[in-house]
């Protein structure tokens, strides 16, 4: 193992590359001993080139946390690859340590930023006839707010499903609008209302008719519970001054006062000051002013006039105004976004103002500026006069009585106020997610498009490039998806489709390739139900990050020559799936029940009737291409194999993908391999994945256009199913023996050598079990299934029915 370590902003970080198990955690000690001072109270461990985590190596940086613990310190976790972070969750230590996801995000946590405040001893206040204003701290840092949504539709009343977006938890600690919560659309379109988050909370005011506001507060965001929004202006950044203000008079200030105040002091003294700020607010309550809509503004519900629900003829039905002030007294926590309609404002675009801001019909006061403050009220909490407005915020909407949400009038009253300010640099719309296709998706539906949304909900834009269709109609893309912020994100694979299914591969990726495969396993880190449908999420150890290039040996197959196919092969067997074949256990096996099933078995018989002219009553057939009498396979499998269904014979059993083509493969530039879709992934016959491979290689990989080259790929055909065992291998004539007819057949050559190199690996790992009847057995189902396939043609066809019947005669 190298360890590497350098001071960042005087922090230790610890780079270990290479296996973190017993033996590096020996190492890793002896670094340790040497590198921690006494002034170290946190070190930060960048564990991106760790690709493999035990307990011995957990216990070493236990070591690390209990040592700086006894300095009221602790250690980091930054930049885990998905196995050993699996790992620390299956032992419990996502719980202990502090996992942080780059090193930039642990840097953060544990080193004061530059601009930390200052204590405002040095910061001078500011007073007017309403409100004294008094600076706890300040700090420089850019702000922006971020918004997605159109508000002209929201006061249209014009929304549809395809204006709703879903948003984090923690993409959204403080931001007003209208949303709702719920799994379906169905669960929340009808009823959306105002909402804010704050402190990482979601409150909303469903309007179902019962004025009674419901909230969300999560422990962790998982990601998987979102917030569904029409608009939404969110804060990007951090506060820049914290100030706590006090009124001037008894009756104490309005929020037009307040806002008129802070909006005055940093005319004076913000130079970065642009006319717009943003406000969260912990607060007594002199009077409280609220309103909110009365109806979900979706297009269902459009007013019957077609004006805006702000229209004087809608507003007494769509929005509700109060006159009395209500919670004298009581406390109020509020997000906001204000105008000053003074300052020079050219450095916004109007559509930009206009998305934040309206005239709402209640607020007539203050005409120097435009407000749009949401609010939550609690039972009375203390207000302190303490610089941690967040901390503070968070355990009021975790810990106080919960009384009331709204969208929060100009002229309510504050006594007393702690403020946090952010004075806004920028205003970006997020656009809406954007889902294209790179190739053709014929059963891409709503169901598919809402499951996307949901496995990727901080992509701003996803192209998926169809790999492969399940017959159950799943679906299969390489997902290529870039952040809001246009930053490209790892590659990754997902598979829609029907969740029985599904919940198979689930199954077969827990019991068989988490458990077994490790470090070169496909991840499956994410996945997602709605009703009968679903989809699962990959993600691949060891590929080039962002950059890196997903295919499938599929396309690898038809883009490289035959030295280098083999030489992915190689690294297939050796370096994947030895995990899975490296010890077979021998067992009694009934291979005769165990290989009958033959996919579509009704138009194999109906290709049989119309191509052939027999039936399944009939036990031989006459071969066309002077191949002479043969067994005909329909005979075979409803007569011959029924008969031997008990016979018991002893074979390997090892763990089996149980689907392995070659689109279920997939490798990077770097000819790192990994393994798709487990649905059918269980203990089973050692030789099926290589006969499922075979088949593949020989009925799909094959173009036969002619019957000439028919003719010329039945003669290879005749060589490898008459060999005599498993470590029997023919060689490959580059031409028909007889030189009857010339052609291209460099592809069945190079079809034939990837069979040669499969059935290489099927002799090793069987040992020294030579019996090839076990093997024609899983060709055989796999063969005479392939008559059913549309992607063939009818040459094709008869070259897969033509060699089930060969290998019916072998094993008759």
């Amino acid at each position: 193992m190298e360890i590497n370590s350098e001071r960042v902003e005087g922090v230790l970080v610890i780079t270990p590359e290479g296996r973190l198990d017993a033996y590096g955690a020996l190492e890793l000690n002896g670094v340790l001993e040497t590198l921690i001072t006494p002034e170290d109270a946190v070190i930060i461990f960048n564990m991106a080139g760790v690709s493999y985590l035990s307990s011995g190596g957990i216990r070493s940086l236990l070591g690390a946390e209990r040592t700086l613990k006894e300095k009221d310190g602790g250690i980091c976790l930054c930049n885990l690859n998905p196995y050993p972070l699996d790992v620390l969750k299956m032992a419990g230590f996502d719980q202990i340590f502090s996992l942080q996801p780059t090193l930039g995000d642990a840097l953060e946590l544990q080193t004061p930023p530059p601009s930390e405040p200052v204590i405002m001893a040095d910061l001078p206040g500011y007073d007017d006839e309403h409100v004294s204003l008094t600076p706890l701290k300040s700090s420089s840092s850019d702000s922006k707010l971020s918004i997605v949504g159109d508000i002209s539709k929201v006061l249209n009343s014009q929304l549809g499903e395809d204006d709703i977006y879903s948003r984090k938890f923690s993409d959204t600690e403080y931001s007003i609008g209208l949303g709702g919560l719920g799994e379906k659309m169905r669960d929340f379109l009808e009823i959306l209302g105002e909402m804010i988050t704050i402190g990482g909370t979601m409150v909303w005011l469903p309007t179902d008719g019962h004025d009674t506001p419901d909230f969300l507060i999560p422990a962790k965001d998982t990601g998987m519970v979102t917030i569904h929004t029409g608009f939404n202006v969110a804060l990007e950044g951090k506060f820049h001054d914290i100030l706590f203000a006090e009124s001037k008079s008894n009756k104490g200030f309005t929020m037009d006062e307040l806002y008129s105040s802070i909006f005055k002091m940093a005319r004076e003294m913000k130079p970065s000051f642009k006319g717009i700020i943003s406000l969260a607010i912990q607060a007594d309550i002199g009077e409280f002013y609220r309103s909110g809509i009365k109806i979900s503004p979706i297009k269902k519900f459009t007013p019957k006039n077609h004006e805006m629900i702000t229209n004087p003829d809608n507003i007494e039905s769509w929005i509700n105004i109060s006159t009395n002030p209500m919670f004298q007294g009581e406390t109020m926590v509020s997000f906001g976004v204000g105008v000053d309609l003074g300052s020079d404002l050219s450095c916004f675009d109007e559509d930009v103002l206009g998305a934040l801001f309206y005239m709402h019909p209640a607020n007539i006061g203050n005409k120097e500026m435009l407000l749009h403050n949401h609010a939550v009220v609690f039972k009375h909490v203390p207000l302190e006069k303490n610089n941690d407005l967040d901390s503070q915020i968070r355990t009021i909407v975790r810990e106080g009585e919960f009384l009331d949400m709204s969208h929060l009038l100009d002229n309510s009253r504050l006594r007393s106020a702690l403020i946090g300010v952010s004075y806004i640099s920028d205003i970006v719309f997020e656009k809406s997610q954007e889902i294209t296709f790179h190739g053709e998706c014929e059963t891409w539906n709503d169901t598919f498009k809402e499951i996307t949304g949901k496995m990727f909900p901080d992509s701003a834009e996803i192209l998926l490039t169809p790999i492969t269709g399940g017959y159950s109609g799943s679906e299969v893309f390489k997902v290529d998806a870039w952040d809001r912020s246009g930053r490209k994100e790892m590659p990754f694979v997902m598979k829609l489709g029907p969740w029985f299914e599904l919940g198979d591969e689930l199954r077969g990726y827990e019991d068989h390739v988490k458990r077994y495969i490790q470090n070169n396993a496909t991840q499956i880190i994410n996945h997602y139900k709605t009703g009968e449908y679903g989809g699962l999420l990959y993600n691949f150890v060891g590929i080039n990050g962002a950059e890196g290039t997903i295919n499938t040996l599929e396309d690898y197959y038809h883009s490289h020559d035959t030295g280098e196919v083999l030489n992915a092969l190689d690294k297939l067997f050796r370096n994947v799936l030895r995990s899975w074949y490296g010890q077979p256990k021998l067992k009694q096996f009934f291979l005769y029940e165990e290989y009958d099933f033959f996919f579509q078995y009704e138009n194999i018989k109906s290709f049989t009737s119309h191509r052939f002219g027999v039936s399944s009553n009939e036990k031989y057939v006459e071969l066309p291409h002077n191949l002479g009498k043969s067994i005909n396979p329909l005979y075979f499998v409803e007569k011959v194999m029924d008969e031997r269904r008990s016979l018991a014979v002893s074979a390997y059993e090892t763990s089996t993908h149980g689907d392995l083509n070659l689109r279920n493969v997939l490798l990077d530039d770097d000819l790192n391999l990994w393994l798709i879709d487990f649905a059918s992934t269980k203990y089973s016959h050692i030789l099926r994945d290589v006969a499922k491979l075979e088949t593949a290689f020989k009925l799909e990989c094959v173009e036969i256009d002619s019957e000439e080259k028919l003719k010329y790929i039945l003669e290879l055909e005749e060589e490898f199913i008459n060999a005599e065992n498993l470590s029997e291998i023919p060689e490959i004539p580059s031409k028909s023996t007889d030189n009857q007819f010339d052609f291209d057949n460099s592809d069945v050559i190079k079809a034939f050598q990837c069979t040669r190199r499969v059935r290489e690996y099927g002799n090793v790992i069987t040992l020294l079990d030579e019996d090839i009847s076990q093997y024609l057995l899983g060709l055989l189902s796999y063969t005479l299934s392939a008559v059913s396939f549309i992607s063939l043609n009818d040459y094709e066809k008869e070259y897969a029915w033509i060699s089930a019947s060969l290998i019916c005669q072998r094993l008759i």
